[in-house]
């Protein structure tokens, strides 16, 4: 049961349920009123939010609280590098630096280095609410929203939508604000014959999932229905949010295109409290907006529908080599940007990760073979260079998806739990054309992913697929002339300065400009990019960007709902904004 607001007096401190005093956001006596009546009309489910660490702690927002054990081991024990329960919690972010407020120091973190060190949060730790919605609504339907956008637009009190947290922008998250929660929007349901409503084509396979429904339930039911489904590494994502709206990319992208070229249509609630229902054939100015441009922008999706196809058999390459080896490094990235461009028009996908020494590639279209034969020059280079590779034959996608996230492969993935300072480039074919090119970008990727917390080269983009050229959907078209993207990670630590947590944006900068240099008009995945993109209008959007533009003034004409760097941003002078660095 999630805790709710129990205030009936106009007062500036609520409590919740257990009677504990939620001080330090405390609201002024109108937007009190304001949030009262809010919760009433909800029937009192207007919900209080809290950093998922504050059972930890003695203090909360400078008031005294007594921890509580059980709720503390339990964040304790999942607080690092373990996925589900944090998505589940509403305080919790995969990018913990999205639960404090980076520019005053406020949060309320474990150490991530190691959660059961109760130094962290002994006191006089306080626990600060930090950039964690004080107020929440676990939205069951439509009314919830409209209920919500009528309190934002009455109040100007900020509205985000968060579903699970796996957010690398801080969108989900603000200082002082009114958060959706999608995450229980639960439902999933097949269709044989799916037509758009109002459209007169044929009948195709579909699955249609609600706003919440997470890639670890929805890859089993594609499965269990014998399908699949474009989508991405992480089990926890919300399948029909950011993750979608934002494009998608995904290992099979470069044989099933993104997960946007396959959105068939959304219902979605603008935010003049109309309930939309987007496709070819109705409000397609909003569909193309939502097949790229970003979640949270146009409007609160509430479900998706997606196109659905027969399950495939994958065969996996694992090609290893020695950690912490710069001269083996150093020759798998010289073969890797050599055979770059056959293995994405042979439908190769997968991850390049140098602090684990290990390259996973996954493929549907090429038998067992023929996939071997493929890959014998890196499997070839890595034997000599003491390493282990092996390519072998799963039966699904399924089989691949959990293989990977149950570290039954040599992948190591992004961790969750720790302030994310990420940045990203796409790397353009034409990058790969000469020999002299490919000898200027194996340098400046080896002088990137130097020094690096974590580096990783996707090979998810659609280059090879040749299913659609894109041109329907409103994804950077550079993503359909790039091979694969590269990204950069940077961290700190519980208390670390302002200066510390800078030091780490800027190096996770300098790295990919050392890309950016030589890619000029390429540009960045919006959901996995640098908080200080430059240009980031052209480097998200590319020339799609105008129209989107106009299509947000359309829907959302006073600009209601606003994130960082997405479409028709209002600029980081905004007071939703003061928390980033």
């Amino acid at each position: 049961m999630h805790p709710v607001l129990a205030a009936i007096a106009i007062c500036t401190v609520f409590t919740n349920v257990q009677g504990q005093a939620i001080a330090g956001t405390g609201p002024g006596v109108a937007l009190s009123q304001a949030l009262v009546g809010l919760n009433n009309s909800l029937g009192g489910r207007l919900a209080v939010g809290t950093p998922w660490a504050k059972p930890c702690f003695s203090s909360f927002n400078g008031v005294p609280q007594k921890p509580d054990a059980a709720a503390c081991s339990f964040v304790q024990q999942n607080y690092f590098d373990v996925h589900i329960p944090r998505s589940e919690a509403f305080g919790g972010y995969s990018a913990s630096q999205y639960e404090t407020c980076m520019a005053t120091g406020d949060e309320c973190l474990l150490n991530w280095e190691n959660a059961t060190d109760t130094t962290a949060f002994a006191p006089p730790a306080d626990c600060r609410q930090g950039s964690v919605p004080p107020y929440y609504i676990d939205v069951q339907g439509s009314n919830d929203v409209i209920k919500a956008m009528n309190f934002a637009r009455n109040t100007g009190m900020t509205l985000v939508v968060k579903n699970t947290g796996h957010d690398f922008q801080g969108r989900s998250s603000a200082p002082n604000s009114l958060a959706l929660w999608m995450l229980h929007m639960k439902s999933m349901s097949k269709s044989t014959d799916f037509v758009p409503e109002g459209c007169k084509t044929k009948g195709v396979t579909a699955i249609t999932i609600g706003a919440g429904v997470q890639f670890d339930d929805l890859y089993a039911f594609a499965d269990q229905n014998g399908l699949e489904i474009v989508g991405g590494t992480d089990q926890t994502v919300g399948a029909a949010g950011g993750y979608l709206q934002g494009g998608g990319h995904s290992s099979i992208t470069p044989s099933a295109g993104m997960a946007a070229d396959r959105a068939l249509q959304f219902k979605i609630v603008t935010t003049d409290g109309s309930v939309r229902i987007a496709n070819t054939c109705q409000n397609s100015d909003l569909f193309f907006a939502l097949r790229g441009g970003g979640g949270g922008t146009f409007g609160v999706v509430m479900e998706a529908t997606v196109l659905a196809s027969p399950r495939r058999t994958y065969q996996i390459a694992s090609i290893t080599w020695p950690i912490n080896d710069d001269v083996a490094l150093g020759k798998i990235i010289a073969m890797f940007v050599d055979n770059a461009t056959a293995l994405a028009n042979e439908g190769w996908g997968g991850y390049l990760t140098p602090s684990s020494g290990s390259f996973v590639l996954t493929n549907p279209n090429l038998s067992l073979d023929q996939a071997t034969k493929s890959v014998q020059s890196l499997v070839d280079l890595s034997t000599s260079l003491g390493g282990v590779s092996t390519v072998s034959t799963v039966g699904s996608f399924l089989d691949w998806f959990n293989a990977l996230v149950n570290n039954k492969l040599t992948l190591q993935l992004d961790a969750v739990g720790l302030p994310n300072a990420l940045t990203s480039r796409l790397i353009p074919a034409k990058n790969h054309e000469t020999p002299a090119s490919r000898a200027q970008l194996t340098e400046a990727l080896m002088n990137a992913m130097n020094g690096n917390l974590f580096a990783q080269i996707h090979l998810t983009t659609p280059f090879g697929f040749k299913g659609t050229d894109g041109s329907d959907t409103s994804v950077n078209p550079i993503w359909r002339t790039s091979l694969y993207q590269v990204l950069f990670v940077n961290s700190w630590l519980p208390g670390d300065p302002l200066e510390v947590r800078q030091a780490a944006y800027a190096a996770s900068t300098k790295a990919v400009n050392f890309l950016r240099a030589i890619t000029p008009g390429s540009g960045a995945y919006h959901n996995e990019a640098d908080i200080h993109e430059p240009n980031f209008q052209d480097s998200f959007w590319g020339s799609n960007y105008q129209k989107l533009l106009a299509i947000k003034h359309k829907y959302d004409p006073t600009h209601l709902l606003d994130c960082w760097h997405c479409v028709g941003w209002k600029g980081a002078n905004q007071k939703q904004f003061q928390c980033y660095i």
